[in-house]
């Protein structure tokens, strides 16, 4: 039986309409998504939908309400299920389960996910890391998951996908079918993992002026990678001589993130690598 008959009594539409307008808002007066304008006015409720009420903008002469400029504006399902689609996509439920469990079509619940996971990945690309900041890198297994071995849709008749995908030796690469992740670890507490198509000095310097912010003390391996990337204060542990930590220098935050990434991912039973950005963004 789908969880939502169980749960239903727990919240209702304007709890949930209520919610959103706390997460939004907070404790910052309305502004108008538009133009920014605070000069704001009552305008009203939908019957359509309960608990949401209407706001007029002085500025630009137009309605909005908490939902304007979201993913969830012009939605048709209600509240109630796509609060409930993204708690069961933080339990790392798949878009099939949750398709079951919220009452959806297949197709609706993947393209759920897929538009909650890219939501979560642009917060990942604006976000910079200060202060002290290790770095790892793994390579993850991810082909072409549900698709023609040339890309594109998914062809019908073909055959059985292996159980487990064959690793070549050597470093990854996207071409490979395994791309690199990247994580960035402030030691005051944020994170940014990125997923990039290779791990050359060119990738990881991009990456790194995209996750950290210039001067910082940046702490790594003794990848020749990481080595070679400018504007640090750099220092790092060399792993083939036995060496783990030196003092404040390590990366054992880094490491123990992907000792949580990793069998996050595995409950996906393989995952698409022109979707693993989505997948480690939302992580």
């Amino acid at each position: 039986m789908p969880v939502l008959s169980h749960v239903h009594h727990l919240f209702n539409a304007d709890q949930c309409q209520a919610y959103i307008h706390t997460l939004r808002w907070k404790d910052r007066p309305l502004q108008c998504p538009r133009c920014q304008s605070h000069h704001i006015g009552r305008w009203g409720t939908y019957q359509y939908r309960p608990g949401c009420t209407r706001s007029w903008c002085h500025g630009c002469k137009r309605t909005f309400n908490d939902l304007t400029a979201t993913l969830l504006h012009r939605r048709q399902r209600s509240l109630s299920h796509w609060i409930l689609a993204t708690f069961l996509l933080c339990l790392a439920c798949a878009s099939r389960r949750i398709a079951r469990e919220v009452g959806v079509h297949i197709r609706t619940s993947y393209r759920w996910c897929w538009w909650l996971r890219n939501a979560a990945l642009s917060y990942e690309m604006h976000r910079q890391l200060a202060g002290t900041v290790e770095a790892d890198d793994l390579y993850h297994t991810a082909g072409n998951k549900g698709q023609r071995p040339g890309g594109g849709t998914k062809s019908l008749g073909r055959q059985a996908r292996g159980r487990r995908k064959k690793r070549e030796p050597g470093r990854g690469h996207y071409d490979k079918d395994r791309p690199a992740i990247i994580a960035w670890i402030s030691r005051q507490g944020a994170v940014v993992i990125q997923a990039t198509r290779d791990f050359t000095v060119k990738t990881v310097q991009k990456a790194a002026d995209l996750a950290v912010q210039a001067g910082s003390q940046l702490y790594t391996d003794s990848a020749s990678s990481y080595r070679a990337v400018k504007g640090y204060v750099h220092e790092y542990v060399n792993h083939t001589k036995k060496e783990y930590a030196r003092g404040d220098v390590h990366e054992n935050r880094a490491e123990c993130l992907f000792s949580l990434l990793k069998p996050y991912l595995r409950v996906f039973r393989g995952v698409s690598k022109y979707n693993l950005p989505g997948y480690v963004g939302f992580f």
